[in-house]
């Protein structure tokens, strides 16, 4: 019989009880040589236990192949294509998905934790591979990663990012090449590869030159309008559609006013004038009109197109904003410091009042 030395404590004979909760590592957790980890200190656990004592301990070698047996052969992206990893995944999977990013131009730390860093590089792959943009690396990243070796790098023109659906926030080499696309349509961007505010204004002037929904989402159509040609800041007739030509005699006060002049009246879908009513188009022709702007009768969408999409910062009080919800189905004029003046269908007559939170494009005819 072998002895022991006591421990001030009283091990009762039969079978070893493994206690996990003092495991260093949760057994079958984690990715990679975790789970061998638990296992390897489930062994110590059972062999100081009486009953395990009387067993010969395995050999050095046949632990040490245990241990390293995981990590002989490094893993590629391709091994883990059916692992999902999201915000605060740890572990090899991580750090393979990682290198594959900064095969990409990501830049981040392959330190195998899923942190806001590596949130972003996927949140940018995604966008450039056409794909959900949610954050959560599944097959669909998986594959898109896996195969951006075998594409043979990006392309200089447009063209060859036809199938990359971008939008504000997107990084990388699709957003670089729609950048130098964008100068060479008349824009001045610095080609940083970071879909920002200078390109987002770019994109929705281009959009609008090309009689495109403006909505900043770069998809198929503004990939073709940047390989057709068509040039940031060119007019409706410049695409072979009809633009109302301002000119000099635009005066946005007088345009205000006019609206002003207005505030009360009843809405009357159609309706153009004070004694029918307005709708929202119907109140920007006619202050336009009384304004002594010779605008023709358009829909809320007409106006958006037949103007010039600009940025909030340029615009002045006069301008029409156009909210794009229900295809560009309504419009108002701008009075400045934030505020509107409509014909509200909900309200139910014209009214003076701040821009709110839905979707909207700055436009102007001066």
């Amino acid at each position: 019989m072998f002895r022991t030395a006591s421990r001030g404590t009283h091990r009762a004979t039969g079978r070893a009880v493994i206690d996990y909760r003092g495991l260093a590592v949760p057994v079958g957790k984690g990715v990679g040589g975790v789970a061998v980890l638990g296992a390897v200190t489930a062994t110590g656990a059972l062999q100081s236990a009486p009953s395990a004592q009387a067993a010969p301990a395995p050999a050095a070698s046949t632990v040490r192949s245990a241990v390293t047996a995981p990590v002989a052969a490094p893993a590629t992206s391709s091994s883990y294509s059916s692992v999902k990893l999201r915000l605060g995944a740890r572990g090899d999977a991580v750090t393979s998905l990682q290198r594959s990013l900064n095969d990409q131009g990501a830049g981040i730390s392959a330190d195998g934790v899923f942190g806001s860093k590596t949130l972003r590089a996927v949140k940018s792959a995604q966008s450039s591979a056409g794909i959900t943009v949610d954050g959560v690396v599944g097959p669909q990243t998986w594959a898109a990663l896996n195969g951006s070796e075998k594409k043979g790098g990006s392309s200089s023109s447009s063209a060859g990012s036809s199938s990359s659906l971008l939008r504000q926030g997107s990084r990388g080499s699709a957003v670089r090449t729609l950048q130098s696309s964008l100068n060479e349509a008349g824009a001045n961007l610095k080609v940083d590869g970071v879909f920002g505010r200078g390109t987002a204004s770019a994109v929705r002037s281009l959009q609008s030159a090309a009689g495109l929904r403006v909505d900043t989402v770069v998809g198929p159509k503004t990939w073709s309008a940047l390989d057709r040609g068509v040039r940031i800041g060119s007019t409706g007739s410049d695409r072979g559609t009809s633009r109302d030509e301002v000119g000099s005699s635009f005066d946005g006060q007088a345009i205000v006013s006019a609206a002003r002049a207005q505030i009360g009246v009843g809405y009357k879908w159609g309706g153009s004038s004070p004694s029918t009513g307005f709708d929202c188009s119907g109140l920007v022709y006619h202050a336009y009109n009384q304004a002594g702007i010779d605008l023709s009768r358009k829909t809320a969408k007409g106006y958006t197109f037949g103007g010039r999409i600009i940025s909030q910062s340029e615009a002045k009080v006069g301008d029409l904003v156009a909210f794009t919800g229900n295809d560009y189905g309504h419009i108002g004029i701008y009075a400045g410091n934030g505020t509107i003046i409509d014909a509200s269908g909900s309200r139910q007559r014209v009214m003076e009042r701040s821009i709110w939170s839905a979707p909207h494009v700055f436009v102007t005819y001066r």
